[in-house]
């Protein structure tokens, strides 16, 4: 494999060894000094640096300090190449930054897999980077697209709460604009249809094009407006967010998630309605005869009274006519008077609680026809 390798020592006879170890298979370029070192650093992306310890001006340590300060390429491998053995030596080529370090004398085989070596090292620490940033990537991807997702579920479960359009479409407005969306929403039920925006006022041109879009039940996309349609919800989102392809692609599935959730709300909520409807339509139904049938039964019991008060009447007036033939005492008289009298009363009183039961059961079916209604 061919390696780009600076060399840098200040003693040119080093240059020409290092060069036949490694081969001529390789890019090499000489710098003598620190400063050159640096300069000729900047110019391009290298392999590895070997790094001479001892030069005058700037030191080999000083010179990898320099490199790893650099903006880029800070990571380029180092190899120092020094006479000095001692282990102070070798830590302090590490504590400058270098990544290896090989002493005087060495055999080509030897320089050869130290370079080697560093430039896999290399090589794999740059993969990992890649690796990990883009597993960050994808674990912030990951973590976004779930927190997108728990927005939609949240409204689904929401919704099973709503009993109302405001209630499902203050629902529906609340997820937008946590999604950091412009949003307008038409629904309706039973033929009739509401506009709501979460963001100022819904103009009458927004308004046609929501019914327009809620019968064609597609999904309509126009640069950054988005129509979500169904047939009883129609959702436009005016601000998608059209320069991220990704977000875009999720937001597209999680916004026709959140209509055909809130249709099928709505579709559940026209079944109850009409449900009701049916069954207060036969309890009108039932109120009516019942009425008309209470109706019959106290004009029959009001006919059926007024021929009894009659009949005591007559009763009455036929004894006073006939009281003296019948040769009773004054008290008997008076004890047969007083029992046709209460008699009477009697009578008086029944009409009277049949009148107040009728009464009451007209105010029974006229609560009723209310709570129908």
């Amino acid at each position: 494999m061919k390696y780009t390798v600076l060399l840098v020592d200040d003693d040119e006879v080093n240059h020409d060894i290092a060069k036949t170890m490694l081969g001529d298979e390789h890019e090499y370029f000489s710098a003598f000094n620190g400063d050159e070192a640096l300069a000729l650093f900047d110019e391009r992306k290298y392999d590895a640096v070997l790094l001479d310890v001892v030069m005058p001006g700037m030191n080999g340590y000083e010179v990898c300090k320099a490199i790893r300060n650099k903006p880029t390429n800070a990571d380029t491998p180092v190899l120092f190449v020094s006479s000095k053995d001692c282990i102070e030596d070798k830590l302090e080529g590490f504590k400058a930054g270098g990544d290896d370090y090989i002493t005087k004398p060495f055999d080509a085989d030897e320089l050869s897999f130290r370079i080697e070596r560093l430039v896999k090292y290399s090589s794999e620490i740059d993969t990992l980077k890649v690796n990990c940033e883009t597993a960050e990537e994808v674990t912030m991807t990951a973590i976004t697209s779930c927190s997108e997702l728990g927005q939609c579920l949240e409204f689904i479960e929401k919704s099973y709460q709503c009993n109302t359009l405001s209630d499902l479409s203050s629902a529906i407005l609340e997820t937008c604009t946590n999604l950091d969306l412009n949003a307008s929403v038409q629904i309706g039920l039973l033929g009739e249809f509401r506009d709501f925006c979460n963001f100022g006022a819904i103009n009458p041109l927004e308004s046609e094009l929501l019914k327009k879009g809620r019968e064609s039940k597609t999904v309509i996309n126009i640069e950054k407006r988005s129509f979500f349609n169904s047939c009883y919800c129609s959702l436009l989102v005016k601000n998608m967010p059209i320069e991220d392809d990704e977000k875009y692609g999720r937001f597209n599935d999680i916004l026709a998630l959140i209509v055909r959730g809130a249709d099928a709300r709505l579709r559940s909520l026209q079944t109850n309605i009409q449900a009701i409807q049916a069954k207060n339509k036969g309890l009108r139904e039932l109120s009516q005869v019942a009425s008309k049938d209470l109706e019959d039964i106290e004009s029959v019991f009001k006919n059926y009274s007024q021929s009894c008060q009659e009949l005591v009447e007559g009763l009455i007036f036929e004894v006073e006519e006939s009281i003296v033939d019948f040769g009773l005492s004054d008290s008997q008289e008076q004890q047969l008077r007083d029992t046709l009298d209460s008699a009477k009363d009697d009578l008086q009183q029944v009409q009277e609680h049949s009148e107040d039961m009728s009464a009451t059961f007209n105010d029974f079916f006229i609560k009723l026809e209310k709570l129908i209604d």
